[in-house]
C-alpha cells in the first residue's frame, strides 16, 4: 500500500497544480465565459484526473508493480526523472493556453505542433512570449521548481508470504480499478472525450472545463469527419448547394485586390465605432465604399482566414484545412479560376516562406506568383519576429502592382498588428507603450501610403478592392464587444478605383462569401464551387465551428449545434433562448452534410 500511496500523492500533487492553472487561465480569460461558477472547476477535475494517469502510466508500472528493484536507488532515481520527463512539457503546454486561448479560443491540440512546424516562426516567438508573458513563465518556473521536490520513494522489500502477497495483489487491483476510473473519467458507458466537457455542469465553457493535455491527447487519434445523411440528394441541393452558376453577361476583367488585415477587430474601425477607433484613413475610404455591416470571420487563426477568403472554404473541423487530412483534396479558388481567364494572380505575406503553411496553399490554391520575407530580400525591414513591417512591404506590394499586365488579382497578408507588437524605430508616432492599438493605427498609416501611391495609376480605377481581417483581435476592450460572437466580427469593405461601388448592406455575410461575391461583380460567366454566396443575395447567414459546436448566424437568431442538440438564441450572449427555427436547422444541417460529403469524397471542385 506504501506504494499506492506515493502514486497517489503525486496524482494529488499534479492535480493541485492542474487546478492552480485553470484558475489563472480564468481570470486571464474571464471575458471568454460567461457565468462561470464552481461547478466548472470541480467538473474540470475530472478531465485533469483522466489526462494526469495517461501520462503517468509509466509511473504507474514503475511504482506500483511488485519487485525489489526499488531498493535500488538508481532505480527511483531513474523513476523519479522519468517522472518529470513525462509531466513537465504537458504542465508547460497547459500553461501556454493560458494565454494563447486568447489567439484560439480553444484548448491547444496536435494543429499546434503541425503549425509550428510549417516554417521557421517559433525560434523567435517562443523566447518573445516567454519575455512578454513573464508571470505565466514565472508561474510554470514554480510549478516546475515544485515538482522536482518530489522524489520520495519507500524502500520496502517485498516478502513472500501469504500476508505480504495479499496486500500487492489488493494494492495492485486498487490501483487498477483507480487508472481505469479516472482514465475513462468514471463509471459511465463510454470514456470522456472533448465533446462531454460540460455535461455534468450545464456549462458552456468547454475550454474551462478542459486542460491542455487532455485535449493534445485526444486528438492524437482524431479520426476524420463522419457523413451525415439528413437528405437524399435532391432534397440536399434543394437546400443549400456549393454549386454556383455563372454570370450571362460577357467577362469583365477589373483587376482585383484583396488587402487581408491581421487580427483587425471591427472594434477598432471607427466607423463601425461613431469614430472611436485607430483607423482614421481605413474610415475615410469607408466613406467611398460599399461596407458591410454584420460581417463575421469563418475561424479564429490567420491560417484559417486564407482558404475562406481566397477559396471559399471555411473551417468545420476541428482542425484548419492547410493541416487537416483533407488538404490533398483538389479544389478551385478565385486564383485558379482568374488564371484560366488570362488574369496574373500573386500572392503577398511579409512573413517567410513556411508561415502558416501560406506558401504551400499559395500554390496549392492556383496562384501564380509568390512574395514574402525571402523575396524581399532586406533583412534592415524585419520586425524580429514574423517578417517585414507592413509600410516597406506594401511598398513592395504597390511597386509590384505596378509590374504586372493587367487584368491581375494579387492577394496581400499584413503582419504588424501581430503579438510580439513591435514597430519599425523611424515611424513616428506619440505613444510609449506599444499594443495592439497602436499597431492597428501603424497598419492604418501603411495603408494610407499605399493608396495614396496606388490612385496615380493607371490600373487603380480599373480595379476592386476587399479589405477584411483574417480573425480578430483576442483582447477586447468596449463593453459593445465583450459578447460571444464580437470574436468574429470583422471588418468588410468593397471599394472600387472608380467609386461605382459605394453604400451600406445590413446582410449577414461572412469571410467564404468574398470569392462568390467577387465573381459575381467581375460577370464570371461559368460554373464554380465554393461554400459561399454572394453578399448581394438574399440569403442571409454565416456559419462558424468551434469545440465541436456549430453557430449559424441568421436575422432570426443564432443557432447553436452540439452532436444532435440545436439550440436558438435571440442574443449574442446565447442566454436568451428562443423556439427553433425549422428552415434555419434544415439549412445548418444541409451545410453540415454537404461539407463533410464534399471533404470526405475530395469532390471541392465543379465537375461538368
Amino acid at each position: 500500500m506504501k506504494y499506492l500511496q506515493t502514486y497517489l500523492k503525486r496524482i494529488s500533487i499534479l492535480l493541485g497544480m492542474y487546478t492552480a492553472s485553470r484558475v489563472y487561465f480564468y481570470f486571464n480569460n474571464i471575458d471568454s465565459f460567461t457565468s462561470a461558477t464552481i461547478l466548472e472547476f470541480i467538473e474540470g477535475l475530472r478531465f485533469d484526473i483522466s489526462a494526469l494517469v495517461y501520462i503517468n502510466i509509466p509511473i504507474f508500472l514503475l511504482i506500483i508493480l511488485p519487485h525489489n528493484y526499488k531498493e535500488n536507488k538508481y532505480y527511483r532515481k531513474v523513476t523519479n526523472w522519468i517522472f518529470y520527463a513525462v509531466n513537465i512539457p504537458f504542465i508547460i503546454l497547459n500553461n501556454m493556453d493560458i494565454e494563447y486561448f486568447k489567439f484560439t479560443q480553444k484548448r491547444t491540440t496536435t494543429d499546434f505542433f503541425q503549425l509550428i512546424q510549417l516554417g521557421s516562426d517559433a525560434k523567435n516567438i517562443i523566447p518573445q512570449y516567454l519575455k512578454d508573458y513573464w508571470l505565466i513563465t514565472l508561474f510554470s518556473f514554480i510549478q516546475v521548481w515544485l515538482l522536482f521536490k518530489i522524489k520520495s520513494i519507500p524502500k520496502s522489500k517485498i516478502r513472500f508470504n501469504i500476508k505480504s502477497t495479499l496486500n500487492v495483489v489488493f494494492s495492485i487491483l486498487i490501483g487498477a480499478a483507480i487508472f481505469i476510473i479516472g482514465a475513462r473519467g468514471g463509471l459511465q458507458l463510454k470514456p470522456i472525450k472533448s465533446i462531454n466537457a460540460g455535461e455534468l455542469s450545464g456549462s458552456q465553457n468547454a475550454s474551462l472545463i478542459l486542460n491542455t493535455p487532455f485535449s493534445i491527447l485526444h486528438s492524437f487519434k482524431n479520426k476524420g469527419l463522419k457523413p451525415y445523411n439528413y437528405f437524399n440528394n435532391e432534397r440536399l441541393n434543394k437546400i443549400y448547394s456549393p454549386i454556383h452558376s455563372g454570370n450571362v453577361e460577357a467577362l469583365n476583367k477589373k483587376n482585383i485586390v484583396i488587402l487581408i488585415l491581421e487580427s483587425y477587430s471591427k472594434e477598432f474601425v471607427g466607423f463601425y465605432n461613431n469614430g472611436n477607433g485607430y483607423t482614421p484613413f481605413l474610415d475615410s475610404l469607408m466613406q467611398y465604399g460599399l461596407v458591410f455591416n454584420n460581417a463575421y470571420a469563418n475561424g479564429f487563426k490567420s491560417i484559417e482566414a486564407l482558404p475562406a477568403i481566397t477559396a471559399s472554404i471555411p473551417t468545420l473541423m476541428n482542425n484548419p484545412f492547410i493541416t487537416s487530412q483533407y488538404a490533398q483534396n483538389k479544389f478551385g479558388s478565385l486564383a485558379s479560376l482568374l488564371n484560366k481567364e488570362g488574369y496574373n494572380t500573386s500572392f503577398y505575406h511579409g512573413g517567410s516562406r513556411g508561415t502558416m503553411g501560406f506558401y504551400s496553399f499559395s500554390k496549392k490554391a492556383g496562384f501564380t506568383d509568390y512574395f514574402g520575407m525571402e523575396e524581399y530580400d532586406n533583412n534592415f525591414d524585419f520586425d524580429g519576429s514574423w517578417g517585414i513591417y507592413d509600410e516597406p512591404f506594401m511598398q513592395y506590394f504597390y511597386d509590384g502592382l505596378n509590374q504586372k499586365k493587367e487584368p491581375f488579382f494579387s492577394t496581400l497578408f499584413t503582419l504588424s498588428s501581430h503579438p510580439p507588437y513591435t514597430l519599425p524605430s523611424d515611424y513616428k508616432h506619440d505613444f510609449e507603450k506599444i499594443g495592439i492599438r497602436e499597431t492597428v493605427q501603424y497598419t492604418d498609416f501603411s495603408l494610407s501610403q499605399f493608396f495614396k501611391n496606388s490612385k496615380e495609376e493607371v490600373w487603380f480605377k480599373n480595379t476592386i478592392f476587399i479589405i477584411t481581417a483574417d480573425h480578430t483581435s483576442s483582447v477586447r476592450f468596449s463593453e459593445k464587444y465583450k459578447h460571444k460572437t464580437a470574436r468574429i466580427e470583422i471588418p468588410l469593405i468593397i471599394f472600387s478605383g472608380d467609386s461605382s461601388i459605394s453604400g451600406l448592406n445590413n446582410n449577414i455575410v461572412q469571410q467564404i462569401d468574398i470569392m462568390p461575391t467577387l465573381l459575381e461583380l467581375i460577370s464570371y460567366n461559368n460554373k464554380y464551387f465554393c461554400f459561399g454566396k454572394s453578399m448581394f443575395s438574399n440569403h442571409n447567414w454565416a456559419i462558424s465551428k468551434l469545440y465541436n459546436q456549430y453557430r449559424l448566424i441568421t436575422p432570426s437568431g443564432i443557432i447553436t449545434n452540439k452532436e444532435e442538440k440545436y439550440k436558438s438564441y435571440s442574443d449574442k450572449n446565447f442566454s436568451k433562448e428562443i423556439g427553433n427555427n425549422k428552415n434555419n436547422i434544415l439549412l445548418l444541417k444541409s451545410i453540415k452534410q454537404t461539407y463533410n460529403e464534399r471533404m470526405i469524397n475530395n469532390k471541392l471542385n465543379y465537375e461538368n
